[in-house]
Formats: C-alpha cells, sequence, structure tokens
C-alpha cells in the first residue's frame, strides 16, 4: 500500500476508531500478531538554513506483538540511503512524528521520499513531498498529542525542548543488567498545570457480551504534565528490553523542573546491537537522545562482539 500524505493515513486511523467503536457497527477484531505495520508521512518542518525535515510515522496493527525489522530489504528508503534513521523496532499501535529526515533546500517539490517497511509477509509503503499544504511545526506536533490539553496556543509555542546528555554505556553480557544515566536541563517552561483529573476509561473493542476480552489496549505512555521526566524505549534492536522504570520517569536531583538526573536499568535477554532512545519531556515539549548498546552471550568477552 502507498501512502500518499499524512491525511490518507490520518483518515485510515480515524476511520479503523470509529469503526471499531460506534455502537451497533460490525464486530472489530483485535490482532495480537500477525498484522502488518504501516508507515506513514506526518507532513515536513521547514529549517532555518533552508533545508527541510520530512517527518515520518508509523501505525503498527498488532496489539501485542512489537516486531524488529533490519534496514535492509524489509526496512528501507529510497531513493539515496536505505537507512535514513528510521527505527527497527515497533511499538504497537499508532507512533506519530517518530524520526526526521533532513532534505536540502533544492529538494523538488515533486521529489518523493518512500519509506518501504514489510512486516509479517505484508510490504506497505509512505511517500513524503513537499507538498505545501503539509507544513507543520512545533505546535501541530503538540496539538496532536495528549500533553497539549490546558494548554493555551501562546503556551504551545513557549519555550524550548529539554535538551539531555547520556552517560557512556560499557558493551555487557547476559544476563548483567545494564544501568543508565541521563542529565537533563531545560528553561523552566511551560509553567504548572493544576493536577489532572482522573480520565475516563477508554472505549475497548468487545464482541459479543460473555466473548473473551484477553487482548489488552496498548496506551503510549504519557508524561508528567508538570517538571522533567525521562522514558526510555527500544529504538533499534532484535529484542524487547526491559527497563526498571515502565514509562516516563520523573528526574531525580536537581529542581525538577530545570536541572535533574534519570537513572534506569536495562535487561536484554538476547545479544546483538541496540540503540536504546531516552526521551525527555518537559511536560509539553519532548527531545530525543539515543545510545548504543553492544551485548554479548553470557561469558562472552566484549572485545569478541
Amino acid at each position: 500500500m502507498r501512502v500518499h500524505s499524512r491525511w490518507a493515513s490520518a483518515a485510515w486511523v480515524l476511520a479503523f476508531v470509529l469503526g471499531a467503536t460506534t455502537p451497533g457497527s460490525a464486530q472489530q477484531e483485535r490482532f495480537s500478531t500477525g498484522q502488518n505495520v504501516q508507515p506513514f508521512y506526518d507532513g515536513w518542518l521547514r529549517n532555518a538554513d533552508g533545508s527541510f525535515d520530512m517527518v515520518f510515522g508509523y501505525l503498527n496493527r498488532n496489539y501485542v506483538e512489537e516486531p524488529s525489522v533490519p534496514i535492509g530489504p524489509n526496512n528501507n528508503f529510497s531513493p539515496g540511503p536505505a537507512d535514513r534513521g528510521q527505527p527497527t523496532y515497533f511499538y504497537p499501535r499508532t507512533q506519530r512524528y517518530q524520526f526526521h529526515v533532513r532534505v536540502p533546500a533544492d529538494f523538488g517539490k515533486t521529489q518523493e521520499l518512500v519509506w518501504t517497511l514489510t512486516v509479517n509477509g505484508k510490504t506497505d509503503r509512505a511517500v513524503g513531498w513537499l507538498q505545501p499544504e503539509w507544513e507543520i511545526d512545533r505546535k501541530t506536533i503538540t496539538s496532536n498529542s495528549s500533553v497539549s490539553r490546558g494548554r493555551s496556543n501562546k503556551e504551545l509555542y513557549a519555550g524550548q525542548p529539554p535538551s539531555m546528555t547520556i552517560d557512556s554505556v560499557q558493551p555487557v553480557a547476559l544476563p548483567n543488567p545494564l544501568t543508565l544515566g541521563a542529565s537533563v536541563t531545560d528553561d523552566g517552561l511551560p509553567v504548572d498545570l493544576p493536577a489532572r483529573k482522573p480520565a475516563a476509561p477508554l472505549p475497548t473493542l468487545r464482541g459479543a457480551d460473555g466473548a473473551p476480552d484477553n487482548i489488552a489496549l496498548y496506551e503510549n505512555p504519557t508524561p508528567p504534565r508538570n517538571g522533567l521526566s525521562v522514558l526510555w524505549i527500544v529504538y533499534r534492536g532484535p529484542e524487547t528490553v526491559t527497563f526498571e522504570s515502565d514509562g516516563y520517569k520523573p528526574v531525580t536531583d536537581g529542581d525538577g523542573k530545570k536541572s535533574g538526573q534519570s537513572v534506569t536499568t536495562a535487561r536484554f535477554s538476547r545479544p546483538g546491537t541496540y540503540v536504546l532512545r531516552a526521551i525527555a519531556s518537559d511536560g509539553l515539549l519532548s527531545a530525543p537522545a539515543d545510545v548504543t548498546v553492544f551485548v554479548t552471550g553470557p561469558g562472552t568477552p566484549s572485545e569478541e562482539r
């Protein structure tokens, strides 16, 4: 499938959700595994130097399975280099604004950049180009996430994303854990909001009355609405990683608003090369930083990796 625009993919997602939750609609099935992952194009950003960033995300139609697809025939960009910084590890459901691909100022408005992804035997494509109507900015990105609730339009443009430095890491041999540390700084914006009211339960996709409902809905982690926090995820790697902190973890030390430290433990179950991503949030804006980890088998000297 070729997704020619972010609107096409967004419309499909909306139709799926509405069809799945509208009373009286045909019964919808939820699959834990075996489904495809649809890449999509979120739009493009204008850079100060005249270049452009094309922004991509994906929809993993599985509710449980987290496929790993290495860079190559089943996960590549064209034309040009196959590796454009895309993920190789895919979390369930909709994951917007996952990565940027920078193109030069002279990238033509009719030129296309195609992300091709094959998962569970099905090939899907996302096609991006510099259609004027698809220009996005920081407000577009924050407005399309739950963190913008309660924020004014002025706040959506105020302040800067946090900055983060990840501590260097050494190769780790199974079954040893790895300690991950990061230092986060911020400008102290946005201003604090009142505590959230308890959220209403999300609609579920259920069969007939009495039918089993043993596939849980996946919910993307949400940062605390005030203060600095850090989320660790697998961005590239052959297998899932278990982190000590499940979801966003408020920073320690510092004042928690303009500076702080984040420490967690990662446990691996399979050798390989991993790219772990830390996402720092100030309650509204976020910024990623990556670290590469080499994981060897039990008792394997690190120099043999």
